[in-house]
């Protein structure tokens, strides 16, 4: 087990490509292992993240300047467009895109996943990657959706569903302090401390896409 990075005085770990830090060569700053470690411990107890854990699909930004610490994206074609934040995007992605596994997916991540806060948000992404890639899973979201839509009548509600739900599952899975400000503040509506009705169907839904989940790993 690789000792606690005491923060205060090391120098930050620079941005290496998570591929990179997980292949059989020794890594350059050791340090590395401690993040990996954690990324493993952390996917071990968070089941839809760890059934679309794919290194290869994660794509490392050299500098962590943009206000998302990272994204999903299941049509890279998207970014190719006269944006020029989309179209720098689109480029370092197509610029490390021989590495991926699917040439049109991929998890871009501005924060880097070498530090606590880059574990959760790599987490957070691997999430809506499973939600994308697996049917029964895309299926559930969108029935939830629908039934968000009819009980409350608010299509921005249902449209942020999957989002607020990853949300939560960051707090179940990790007890995110992050995703609970999130939720407490980024909607109009206080998910955290009010709302306790919604809250409850949510981790309904929670439970609903582990057995679900469960389910088919036991099939295959």
């Amino acid at each position: 087990m690789v000792d606690d990075i005491n923060t205060q005085t090391e120098k930050a770990l620079a941005p290496i490509q998570l591929a990179d830090a997980s292949g059989p060569q020794p890594l350059a700053d050791e340090r590395n292992n401690q993040f990996l470690q954690e990324l493993f411990d952390k996917k071990a107890i968070d089941p839809i993240a760890n059934s679309a854990y794919d290194v290869k699909s994660v794509v490392q930004r050299q500098d962590n300047n943009l206000s998302a610490r990272g994204l999903y994206t299941s049509d890279l074609s998207s970014f190719n467009n006269n944006r020029n934040l989309s179209k720098e995007i689109y480029n370092d992605i197509i610029k490390t895109s021989p590495r991926l596994t699917e040439k049109n997916k991929a998890i871009y991540m501005s924060a880097p996943w070498n530090t606590s806060d880059g574990v959760e948000t790599v987490l957070h992404e691997f999430r809506h990657k499973a939600f994308d890639e697996n049917p029964l899973l895309n299926k559930i979201i969108k029935k939830n959706q629908e039934r968000i839509l009819a009980k409350y009548d608010d299509e921005y509600l249902a449209d942020q569903y999957e989002e607020i739900l990853t949300r939560f599952m960051d707090i179940k899975y990790h007890d995110s302090e992050r995703a609970k400000e999130y939720l407490r503040t980024y909607y109009t509506a206080n998910f955290i401390d009010n709302n306790q009705d919604f809250q409850q169907s949510i981790y309904e839904d929670i439970e609903q896409i582990e057995n679900i989940l469960r389910l088919q790993q036991e099939e295959n």
